[in-house]
C-alpha cells in the first residue's frame, strides 16, 4: 500500500505545511493558552499522554504537577518526552518536539515560574483555586518541570495559499 506524499510528516510538519522561524515559536508558544499535550514513558516503556499547563520562557517549557503523579514517575526512568501545542480551529497551527526534563529544585524560581503558569491560565492569582495550587507549590506537593527542547517542528495553514 503507498501512502500519498501529502500525508508525509517532515521535520517541518506536513510536507506540504508552511513552518515557523524562531520568532514565531516564541510568540505561538509564549501566546497559547492551548494545554501542552506531554508525552512520558513508563518503567516499561509504555507511552503515556498527559495534558498540562505550560509557560514558555528563554527555549525553554515549563509545567507544575503533583510530585507523586504518573507524569513525574515517569520522569525518573525517562528523561525524554515529546509535546505538542496546537491549535483545534483551521487553518491550525503548531508546534511540536523533543526535549529532556527536569525537577526544577530551585524554589524560588519553581514558585515564580509556576505563579506565571497559574495567572496565564486562571487569568490572575487571586481565585481560590489560583490560590490554593499556589499553596501547594509553597508546601512542596506541586513541583516545576523544565522541558528543554531538543528541537521543534512546526506548521502555520495560517500561510497557505488559497
Amino acid at each position: 500500500m503507498s501512502i500519498p506524499l501529502d500525508w508525509l510528516w517532515n521535520d517541518r510538519g506536513r510536507r506540504d505545511a508552511p513552518g515557523m522561524d524562531q520568532s514565531e515559536i516564541d510568540i505561538f508558544l509564549a501566546g497559547s493558552k492551548t494545554p501542552l499535550r506531554l508525552g512520558t514513558t513508563n518503567s516499561k516503556g509504555e507511552p503515556n499522554i498527559h495534558p498540562v499547563w505550560y509557560y514558555y520562557m528563554t527555549n525553554k517549557l515549563y509545567f507544575m504537577s503533583y510530585k507523586d503523579a504518573v507524569k513525574v514517575r515517569n520522569l525518573k526512568h525517562n528523561k525524554t518526552v515529546y509535546f505538542s501545542v496546537d491549535t483545534d480551529a483551521m487553518p491550525n497551527t503548531g508546534v511540536k518536539g523533543k526535549g529532556t526534563a527536569i525537577i526544577v529544585k530551585d524554589t524560588g524560581k519553581a514558585l515564580s515560574l509556576s505563579e506565571k503558569i497559574i495567572a496565564k491560565y486562571l487569568g490572575g492569582l487571586n481565585s481560590s483555586m489560583a490560590k490554593s495550587m499556589v499553596d501547594e507549590v509553597r508546601k512542596g506537593s506541586e513541583v516545576l518541570v523544565e522541558i528543554a527542547p531538543d528541537y521543534f517542528s512546526t506548521w502555520d495553514y495560517t500561510k497557505s495559499k488559497p
